[in-house]
């Protein structure tokens, strides 16, 4: 009896430690920080099909702000994938390589360099060390990466993420439950819509050099070897940048350690002109570009990786149906930054397309319209009296457009499912999209 007590308080004892260890990993989810720096990537990169991505681009925020997945798919149907990490150096790339090697068989594997010529440190902050490694699933090259990347103090800390995030619970928001990004549409890209005029700068002649530190060299050197390893070709390339000659000096070093291993190298800083890039418009800060930037870029990045590898146009198969979609919710992305940046209701309407519901005050009328089609209106009293209100739905989205009384005066109030936004009753027009599930903006007439 004695015996089968203590085999069922076994069990009991590896049932709650097993619930523990579920709960901890769940909270962690809840908890770590959802951002575009390196955690999405991740949690979209393991929903990717096994063996479906062509072109795995590695790095630092220069990967996933400057190469667009979806220009890349519709001008060649290249199926890519963004899978970077903030201010990433070689050895945080090196080891999200490995993990993407564990599901994945590219054609090819590119990495951004520019790190080594902009940074020069042996380990990271805390913030991005731990969005570069937080979303990795726990095993050996997570924490193989966070010990390269860590003093021995700090790797004993950010082994436990909970060390670096236990108090997050204040900061809690409804994206910590329903991550949007968290998705197999999700391909790593997230765009700046920023523009900053800069002066284009004057480049070093490219036999200048300067070594870049010896860990990013060493890195740099393993990343080229993993790729000749597993079979895989390795580019190595800098992308377009507002840099100085300090920094074109390492790239130049960069270019002869590619050279000595046999691999490519392109610097796209020596292709301003072949890019048609334009200071003045393309770039959204010093060190990434913005969504003008991003179309050229990947206009010329596209043709050379079709050029130099065996890259089939996936668009129509089947399997590849999710790149469609990353690339569709991209095209809204600058549809929608186009309409926040119109002038008038004409350029609005002229801008709306399929995925745009559109509450408008015209002529004395409430209006709605879907893809530039009026679907209701109603005539607005002087008196205001009767209040118009109308019902729309749209999928899962509710709207009630509606009049109504604020100190200001009457005004027009859209509610977006249990979010309200309001405004005079005026000429004016409220646009939602209902493909990103996101307002875009009102205004005025």
């Amino acid at each position: 009896m004695d015996k089968k007590n203590k085999i069922i308080n076994f069990i009991k004892g590896l049932i709650v430690i097993a619930t523990a260890v579920t709960i901890v990993i769940g909270l962690s989810k809840i908890l770590v920080l959802k951002s575009e720096d390196g955690i999405n990537q991740f949690d979209a990169f393991y929903k990717q099909p096994e063996n479906s991505i062509d072109v795995l681009f590695s790095g630092s925020s220069k990967v996933y702000c400057d190469i667009s997945t979806g220009a890349l798919w519709d001008q060649y149907g290249i199926a890519s994938f963004d899978l970077g990490g903030a201010e990433a150096p070689a050895w945080v790339s090196y080891y999200q390589i490995k993990e993407a090697l564990r599901t994945q068989r590219p054609k090819v594997i590119c990495y951004e360099v520019s790190v080594a010529a902009m940074f020069n440190f042996e380990y990271q902050k805390n913030s991005w060390a731990s969005d570069n490694s937080y979303g990795m699933k726990w095993n050996s090259n997570r924490i193989d990466q966070l010990k390269v990347n860590s003093t021995d103090s700090d790797f004993k800390l950010r082994l436990n993420p909970f060390n670096i995030i236990h108090g997050r619970y204040k900061d809690l928001n409804e994206n910590d439950f329903t991550n949007v990004r968290n998705t197999v549409n999700y391909k790593g890209f997230d765009p700046r819509e920023n523009v900053m005029e800069l002066e284009r700068p004057v480049l070093c002649d490219e036999s200048e050099c300067t070594p870049c530190a010896e860990k990013d060299e060493e890195y740099i050197r393993k990343i080229c070897a993993l790729g000749r390893e597993e079979g895989i070709p390795v580019l190595l390339f800098a992308s377009p940048d507002s840099l100085d000659d300090a920094e074109e000096r390492i790239n130049n070093y960069i270019g002869m350690i590619a050279e000595d291993e046999g691999v490519e190298f392109i610097d796209f800083n020596r292709r301003y002109d072949e890019l048609g890039l334009d200071f003045a418009t393309d770039m959204a800060d010093t060190d990434h570009l913005n969504y003008s930037g991003n179309l050229k870029y990947a206009t010329l990045l596209g043709k050379m990786l079709k050029e130099r590898f065996d890259l089939p146009d996936r668009r129509g198969d089947e399997r590849y149906v999710s790149w469609e979609w990353d690339a569709a919710l991209q095209r809204a992305e600058r549809t929608d930054l186009e309409i926040m940046n119109a002038k008038s209701i004409t350029d609005v309407m002229n801008l709306t397309g399929s995925h745009h519901l559109v509450f408008a005050i015209m002529d004395d009328k409430a209006v709605i319209f879907e893809n530039n089609r009026q679907v209701d209106s109603q005539q607005i009293s002087e008196s205001g009296d009767p209040k118009f209100r109308m019902v729309y739905r749209n999928g899962d989205d509710t709207f009630l457009f509606t009049e109504g009384t604020y100190k200001y005066g009457r005004t027009c109030i859209l509610y977006i499912n249990d979010t309200e936004y309001w405004e005079t009753l005026d000429n004016i027009a409220f646009v939602y999209d209902t493909m990103r599930h996101e307002f875009v903006r009102y205004l005025f007439f």
